[in-house]
């Protein structure tokens, strides 16, 4: 896995249109190393979810996380 470089806003990047990503390319494991890619990224930058387009790729694709503490809040 490897950190992936991010774009900040205004870079114009961020207003290109991504392209759909299909579901069945994701559950055909086509993407499952991106998807581990923008995890530890995410990590990295300490954020709680990232885009496609943030990491340079004009992908309908995100990943996110919430910690179990705070998705047990009511």
């Amino acid at each position: 896995m490897s950190i992936l470089k991010v774009a900040r806003l205004g870079h114009p990047v961020l207003r290109q249109k991504a392209s759909d990503v299909e579901i069945k390319d994701i559950k055909a494991g086509k993407f499952a190393a991106l998807i581990d890619d923008m995890v530890e990224t995410m990590h990295a930058y300490e954020g709680v979810g990232l885009a496609g387009p943030q990491v340079h790729l004009p992908l309908r694709i995100f990943v996110f996380e919430v910690q179990e503490r705070v998705a047990k809040r009511r």
